[in-house]
């Protein structure tokens, strides 16, 4: 049994296994004729491991129940063709057992013994990483470690190694562009604004790009003139100082990169103190974000990034967050009116409280964050999710048409996280974010967007409604296993691995061809093909 995608430690419900029985040395020759039990382990895993989006945390939890009549022997997982690992059996066959996963695809081997020697085994494949970016105006996919590009190429983005624009002199892609400059073997793209960043195999990251801000975290020579002096880099580089990295996050003028000891890194811009290294000064090279002021700390295992702000979240399900609290981003419960002299950011990690105290609550946690502009999307292990941060388009929730400026409306930034009551008796797979646009990806395959969305009227004038709650607005979409969010255009990938991109097609940020390039709103998906041969 294959399945390819895990989202972490959501539990929901258990299914039943149905695996074909083995001996463990493949000959069932080796029993003896007095061995009358000749039936495998009866091995149910919770939660469901699906066969779509990706992992969006650096570790995965199997967990569920392992029985057999004349007892079990030994109950063992293989990550990646290493030495197989015992897991734990707890009473009534019980087992709970934390995975670290590197970056890219993980195939996990699950076996269970009995005394008797009967065993059964199911392969597991999960993917840790994102495939798929959206930024400002350019765009990015990964096929089998390769990365294609296009879209806005102003400050080098898309990574040609030149500047380029969209009608005149060298011409930008508007459609896919394999990208020959880039590693090999890259697991996981995060663009923003103008600068890319990617990671491979082996724990490296590279950037390029946009480098007014420091933010491509390569010190401060080398860089090329493309619209000021001196203020991007050309070439897809090497960022030194960070090995064995498993995840990027990129926010507009700054970059965090967790390690998988489960340190966090940052670059950029630091003046509201989003690099959290308790100063306010950019950094052209990775420091290390301080959460030696932190009590009870977990190991983290998610990154995510906004315009100013940084977030986190550990492996006890809390949510640590730092930098900007214009706009409530932090979580904190309060906004700060700097006319009064307070302090409307932070520079080392505050701990947010998402989930209110009540012995209801006891054992949810927080399994994985989104982060847009100044807004925060939180999802729990029971299917609940919470929002906080701007809230100005109801990016969070319920202050667009038909709410804003009625008494039933939520406010335009929200200081506290506030549960999100659409989502009751909802399966949710993933949340995704960017600009000021909201995205829930369904167990189903089905997405849902909030917030700002682009439509054109009967007019044929582009409008951007603020939607109160995820509304079914792409039921042409079906089966999507994973997608990323730009500032005003978006790209999935379904179960075929076919490519779908909406929205508004800016220099070409749509991938769609001169036919699609700045149109004002596609409000139909369409596919996106990648060269032939790729």
């Amino acid at each position: 049994m294959r399945l390819s995608a895990l989202s972490h430690a959501i539990a929901i419900g258990v299914i039943s296994t149905a695996l074909t029985a083995c001996n463990d040395d493949n000959s069932s020759l080796n029993f003896e004729e007095t061995n009358s039990d000749q039936s495998a382990p009866t091995l149910t895993l919770s939660p469901d491991l699906d066969n779509s989006a990706n992992v969006a945390v650096s570790t995965m939890t199997l967990n569920g129940t392992v029985e057999d009549s004349s007892g079990v022997k030994t109950l063992t997982y293989q990550l990646n063709n290493n030495e197989p690992q015992n897991i734990p059996v707890g009473p009534n066959g019980i087992f709970n057992q934390v995975i670290a996963l590197t970056p890219g695809n993980n195939k996990i081997i699950i076996t269970a013994t009995d005394s008797k020697k009967n065993s059964i085994s199911t392969t597991k494949e999960i993917y840790l990483g994102e495939t798929l970016a959206a930024a400002g105006s350019h765009t990015g996919a990964l096929k089998d470690g390769k990365l294609y590009a296009w879209g806005r190429n102003n400050f080098g983005q898309v990574g040609l190694g030149y500047t380029s624009k969209l009608v005149e002199g060298k011409i930008h892609p508007n459609i896919p562009y394999l990208i020959n400059k880039a590693p090999a073997n890259i697991t996981s793209i995060s663009f923003n604004q103008n600068h890319s960043l990617a990671l491979t195999k082996t724990g490296d990251v590279y950037s390029w790009g946009e480098d007014r801000y420091d933010q491509l975290g390569r010190d401060d020579n080398g860089r090329s003139d493309c619209s000021r002096t001196a203020d991007c880099r050309l070439d897809i580089g090497k960022i030194e100082g960070i090995d064995n990295a498993v995840m990027l996050a990129t926010g507009f003028k700054h970059n965090l990169v967790l390690d998988k000891e489960g340190n966090v890194w940052a670059f950029g811009n630091n003046i509201n103190g989003q690099l959290g290294n308790g100063i306010t000064e950019k950094s052209s090279r990775p420091v290390k974000v301080d959460f030696s002021q932190t009590t009870n700390a977990g190991k983290i295992i998610q990154i995510v990034a906004s315009a100013d702000s940084s977030l986190a979240l550990d492996d006890k399900g809390q949510v640590w967050a730092w930098g900007s609290n214009q706009y409530g981003t932090l979580g904190q419960g309060k906004l700060c009116d700097t006319r009064a002299g307070c302090k409307d950011f932070n520079s080392t990690p505050l701990l947010v409280k998402v989930i209110p105290d009540s012995d209801n609550n006891a054992t949810e946690r927080v399994v994985q964050l989104a982060a847009g502009r100044d807004h925060v999307l939180a999802l729990t292990n029971q299917q609940h999710v919470y929002g906080w941060g701007l809230n100005a388009s109801s990016q969070v929730g319920y202050n667009g048409e038909g709410f804003k400026d009625t008494p039933n409306a939520w406010a335009d930034a929200i200081a506290t996280p506030t549960l999100l009551p659409w989502f009751k008796d909802k399966a949710v797979r993933r949340l995704y974010a960017n600009g000021n646009t909201s995205y829930a990806l369904m167990k189903d395959g089905t997405l849902y967007p909030w917030g700002v969305y682009g439509e054109t009227n009967s007019e044929g004038k582009t409008i951007y409604a603020s939607l109160n709650e995820p509304t079914n607005k792409l039921p042409m979409l079906k089966d999507i296993k994973g997608m990323a969010v730009g500032a005003l255009h978006q790209i999935a990938r379904d179960k075929e691995d076919t490519l779908y991109s909406w929205g508004w097609s800016f220099e070409g940020s749509l991938g769609g061809g001169e036919s699609t390039t700045n149109i004002w709103m596609y409000n139909v998906p369409f596919p996106v093909f990648l060269p032939a041969g790729s």
